[in-house]
């Protein structure tokens, strides 16, 4: 026994390692066949066999919450904006048939003339210009007045424009001045002469009768020109 370490001969070393070997092994296949998966019952089913075979995790029941919480915050969301389109689309008032466009003649400005299919912003202008020389239109058919307006045009536009006569601009017949009558379109220069020539012999025009007396005063002239003069006071 001198020959051995701490008392053991090799031989004895030997077996101590075996035993000590064989015990770590029993202990792993003890360890390993407690860890082993139970065998399925003959009365599960494969959606239970496979939740009780499943891998667990730490954090599985974390998880599983927080996937439970995400879904149920999703279809909240998803509801309230169902509700809110619901009650979009619920408070607008009904589509109905569009208005047809309506242009008063005497007040609108060129952009609005544009907006009367065919008239652009040629004859725009020319409308404009024409009615500030007239003082204002008295009927529709004025507007074959315009250069280059057609009837067929008219025909085209006349159901969208009203006529409004109460702000038609007057001249007064006894007082205006020459260079003024001759500016307006239904007034020749020599019409326009004789008007002043009379006044200047003391004549003062109180109806539409005397205007009559001016030699140069056609009856369809003085008709079309009536509802732009006055006679004063």
């Amino acid at each position: 026994m001198g020959n051995g370490r701490r008392g053991f001969t090799h031989s004895q070393w030997i077996g101590i390692i075996w035993v000590s070997v064989s015990l770590l092994l029993i202990m792993a296949i003890g360890f390993f066949s407690s860890r082993r998966m139970p065998e399925a019952s003959e009365t599960d089913t494969v959606e239970t066999r496979y939740i009780k075979n499943a891998p667990r995790y730490k954090d599985s029941t974390y998880r599983s919450k927080r996937s439970n919480h995400y879904s149920k915050h999703i279809d909240r969301k998803q509801t309230y904006y169902d509700r809110q389109t619901d009650s979009m689309y619920s408070s607008q008032p009904t589509p109905t048939r569009r208005q047809p466009l309506v242009v008063e003649l005497n007040s609108a400005d060129t952009l609005t003339l544009q907006l009367l299919h065919g008239i652009g912003p040629a004859y725009a202008r020319r409308i404009a210009r024409y009615r500030d020389r007239l003082g204002g239109f008295t009927n529709k058919a004025q507007l074959l007045e315009v250069y280059g307006f057609t009837p067929e045009l008219l025909e085209h536009i006349g159901p969208s424009l009203t006529i409004d006569t109460t702000d038609i601009r007057r001249m007064d017949i006894n007082s205006v001045e020459l260079k003024q009558l001759i500016k307006h379109p239904y007034i020749e220069y020599y019409q326009a002469r004789d008007i002043v020539r009379l006044r200047n012999k003391g004549v003062v025009f109180r109806t539409a009768d005397d205007l009559r007396a001016v030699p140069s005063m056609a009856d369809s002239t003085l008709e079309r020109l009536l509802p732009y003069i006055s006679f004063g006071e």
